[in-house]
């Protein structure tokens, strides 16, 4: 990358270089611009918040699909008697892996040192659920991969249920962040966990408190909410065929 403007204030160029990488959809170069921005010290604003989820999110993405690919194609080949063939797969998917926890370990290590200072409310329940969510992706790799999963499972349970505990208190049940933690706390307890009434229990609770919210409200917020109790919907219906959802929040008016 080119040498930022040296007249611009350290952190104001950390975001538009985030900025910039991401247009690029270079996540690697996002997360280190980010990585700076959280090293100065300051408290992240919204914006920054969401840059920082969004550099690593792009950066694991990509890896956390490559790893669920390897090993699919390692049980193949293993099923199929070509040992040789799986052997490789394994070192593939052990090498991603690898580049997986890292990930997951740095964006720890950010996260604790913004949970020092950050404000109640939304900055620490958004703090919380990235805690948790990657805690999550290392619980999934390390138990897909038999490593054991047991440490990074009860951290993630430990930081969903105080992120969830800040959400309720301080956001709007039809506040996105907290539908986007009981979309992501509901998954976790339905496929790390192997709760399923749990799951539901969560994914049940965030649809009707939102619907119930929802009438009055401007058309923005209804929006907004939208995508996430759709998805909430989905996985209720999944996980339970014949339960049955009560409520429509899109139909108020």
């Amino acid at each position: 990358m080119a040498d930022a403007d040296a007249s611009l204030d350290p952190a104001e160029q950390t975001v538009i270089l985030s900025n910039l990488a991401e247009h690029c959809q270079r996540y690697d170069d996002m997360c280190e611009q980010m990585k700076k921005r959280v090293r100065l010290g300051k408290q992240l604003n919204s914006e920054e918040r969401n840059l920082l989820s969004a550099a690593y999110k792009g950066a694991l993405a990509p890896r956390r699909h490559a790893v669920r690919v390897a090993t699919s194609i390692e049980k193949q080949e293993e099923a199929d008697a070509r040992t040789i063939n799986a052997a490789m797969a394994a070192g593939y998917r052990s090498k991603v892996g690898t580049e997986l926890q890292k990930i997951c370990t740095e964006v720890q290590a950010l996260l604790t040192q913004l949970l020092g200072k950050c404000d109640i409310g939304e900055p620490l329940a958004f703090y919380k659920k990235m805690q948790g969510d990657y805690f999550r992706y290392l619980a999934e790799y390390q138990d897909a991969c038999q490593l054991g999963a047991e440490e990074a499972t009860t951290s993630a349970s430990e930081a969903y249920a105080a992120a969830m505990a800040e959400a309720s208190t301080h956001l709007l049940p039809t506040h996105p962040l907290r539908l986007g933690l009981a979309l992501n706390y509901s998954v976790f307890q339905h496929e790390v966990l192997q709760d399923t009434e749990a799951a539901l229990t969560t994914a049940r609770d965030a649809v009707k408190q939102a619907s119930c919210s929802l009438e009055g409200m401007p058309q923005e917020a209804v929006r907004d909410a939208h995508e996430n109790i759709m998805l909430l919907e989905d996985n209720i219906i999944e996980w339970d065929p014949n339960g049955m959802i009560d409520t429509d929040p899109l139909n108020k008016k």
